[in-house]
């Protein structure tokens, strides 16, 4: 379907006014800027996508002709969701897109806004929790107070208890279904059971964040006029990160927009590792005759053919970025020498970049898996293995790291539901700011726990309390810039009353509350998993992190440490694509599909220099040599 608003040569000639410092000199986006229809965009690595999208929505914004119809931009991040609203920030008419009528936020958000919630409400539902962790907490000692239930799963404890802990409302009939990988029993006396406590906490407001989306497909059948409203407030629809959309929420959007609005997605298959597995909606990115953004402008021909050996989706990148330095690089360690690898990489590339150079972009040391793993194995398991000082505790949303407003980001964003507690980070911002200017009998209160106590007989303390931490995980306080976190911790303290000192309302907000770690905000623990390594007058900081927490982040240099998973070591698994001798296109296996996509994230990050780490023992003679004659060097860090 086309749509009535179509950018036009005029609105291109303004992109060197309004983005001075880039580039809109490819035939792929100029036709990614001026396809005004339904469209998906498969946009491999550095290609620019979401500068693309940007910029089309800065166009676009210069000339909407609608005051009560506005564009619907989604992310899955608010991280991804703040990049877009600072490139709007920074061109004329770009934060028009800010206000009513627009919408931009994650997926989650939308979801919540404007169908669930509402739908909730309607039936005489407050929410007063939206967390995964502490409802299955609640619910698995709520069913198993039950003697019936409770029998019924020491049948098989392993295998009920997971049951048990992914139970979850699917759909508009909201039927009871499990992530776990046994099913549910479709009848019987258990399922009876565990719908009666579902539906009772349901009713108590304590939910998931899945059931949200299970909600508003309830909304969207029994609401009359729902899905029309919502198409003509939103006649243009833009996706970002489709690849990390499950069919959940793409079953729900389909339905919102599926008819009447110009829905415009980007994304790149190749990189879903937030999102495994097969996808069966009809709707699945990218659809059939989907259009390729296959140019990078991240790094050259060298990393693009590394990328390209190990990429299961589309045409082949074409790397037209920086020069590489050196060219792609297998080091080779051993069991004495594992964990000197970082540091001589740290050495071995100073001799490549100025100290200017090395301060411009990050240098990564990145590994697939973070937790330790069989000790009986042999090391490159883990990232332990190479940097055994690795605080992973720094990633947790924790009242240690001292900034309001980081905790507030976390509790705000639907990804950190897979690995953190998002309502945790909400309850660990209000007690960081109790615990400065709260009432003297609540101001000593050290966990969530501890200060509930205190207020037990203060329910109108406690729901207001509640009400903030739902707002925060809802994405209710905006802490994108230093000044918007001042005024959303002004806000909360508000409307936490009672419960504040006088004056602090109005007083001045702590530095440290403000600080972001993204940004460079010195927030404790940030610098912990670090490696400072000092070649003569070169200073190299090389930062350490698993490959899922850099992915859409572009380095300088980025090593590859080896990982294992299910006692498949992910390098040596990719050994024969990376030598020539296998296509990831032809992989069926899910285990290779997962391995082959981490190292196809973990490659694309570089602009200038790229190296793998591998034992010694896993790399044979034959591959290194079919390795060297398609460019490569080996380097033998065994001694």
């Amino acid at each position: 379907m086309s749509s009535p608003f179509q950018l036009d040569n005029t609105d291109l000639a303004c992109l060197p006014k309004f983005f001075p410092e880039l580039k809109f000199d490819h035939e792929e986006q100029i036709f990614a800027l001026r396809h005004s229809s339904n469209g998906d965009f498969q946009a491999v690595p550095g290609s620019g996508k979401t500068t693309l999208l940007g910029a089309k929505l800065a166009l676009m914004a210069a000339r909407w002709p609608h005051e009560r119809r506005g564009i619907c931009i989604l992310t899955h991040t608010n991280v991804a969701r703040e990049e877009i609203e600072n490139c709007l920030r920074s061109v004329p008419h770009g934060a028009r897109l800010l206000l009513y009528p627009h919408f931009i936020g994650t997926i989650q958000s939308f979801v919540n806004r404007f169908l669930a919630l509402p739908w909730l409400r309607a039936q005489g539902i407050e929410l007063r929790e939206i967390d995964d962790d502490d409802f299955e907490e609640r619910f698995s000692r709520r069913v198993r107070a039950d003697w019936s239930i409770d029998r019924w799963v020491a049948k098989s404890e392993f295998e009920r208890a997971q049951m048990l802990r992914g139970v979850r409302y699917r759909g508009a009939s909201l039927s009871l279904v499990t992530t776990a990988k046994t099913s549910l029993p479709a009848k019987g006396k258990f399922i009876d059971r565990l719908r009666l406590v579902k539906a009772a906490m349901m009713n108590e407001g304590r939910v998931r964040h899945e059931d949200m989306f299970a909600f508003s497909e309830q909304a969207l059948e029994q609401v009359p006029g729902l899905k029309d409203s919502l198409e003509h407030r939103f006649p243009n629809v833009f996706i970002d990160e489709m690849q990390d959309t499950s069919d959940t929420q793409l079953e729900v959007l389909t339905k919102v927009f599926g008819s009447a609005s110009v829905v415009q997605r980007f994304g790149d298959i190749n990189q879903s590792i937030l999102c495994r597995g097969t996808r069966t909606s009809a709707a699945a990115f990218p659809a059939i005759g989907n259009f390729e953004v296959k140019t990078s402008l991240r790094f050259g021909a060298s990393i693009a053919d590394v990328a390209n050996s190990v990429k299961a989706v589309g045409d082949a990148i074409e790397g037209k970025g920086d020069v590489c330095v050196a060219p792609p690089t297998l080091v080779l360690y051993s069991d004495a020498t594992v964990n000197k690898v970082i540091k001589r990489f740290g050495v071995w590339l100073s001799q490549f970049f100025t100290q200017k150079e090395l301060d411009s972009h990050p240098v990564k040391a990145v590994c697939a898996i973070k937790r330790v793993g069989n000790a009986k194995q042999r090391v490159g398991r883990h990232i332990r293995d190479y940097f055994p000082s690795y605080d992973d505790s720094v990633d947790k949303p924790t009242s240690s790291r001292k900034s309001v407003r980081e905790l507030l980001r976390v509790a705000a964003d639907p990804l950190v539901v897979r690995t953190e507690r998002r309502s945790a980070a909400a309850r660990d911002a209000v007690l960081l700011m109790l615990a400065e200017f709260g009432v003297t009998s609540i101001k000593t209160a050290k966990t969530w726990r501890e200060l509930t106590g205190l207020l037990l007989t203060e329910v109108e303390s406690l729901t207001r309390m509640r009400h903030v931490v739902l707002r925060c995980v809802l994405g209710g306080y905006d802490v994108s810039t230093e000044n918007d976190a001042e005024i959303s911790i002004r806000r909360i303290l508000s409307e936490l009353g009672d419960l504040v000192v006088d004056g602090a309302k109005s007083g001045v907000v702590p530095d440290t509350w403000l600080a972001d770690a993204r940004g460079g905000g010195q927030v404790q623990g940030v610098a912990a998993n670090c490696l400072r390594v000092c070649a003569g007058t070169t200073e190299v900081l090389i930062h350490l992190a698993t490959i899922a927490s850099v992915k859409g982040e572009t380095h300088l240099a980025t090593l590859v440490l080896e990982s294992c998973h299910d006692r498949k070591y992910d390098l040596k698994s990719v050994l024969p694509y990376l030598c020539g001798e296998a296509s990831a296109a032809a992989v069926t296996d899910e285990g290779t599909k997962n391995q082959l996509m981490n190292v196809f994230v973990a490659v694309s990050r570089p602009r200038r220099m790229l190296a793998l780490a591998m034992h010694v023992d896993r790399a044979s003679v034959e591959s290194q040599k079919k390795l060297e004659a398609r460019g490569w060097k080996v380097l033998d860090w065994t001694v």
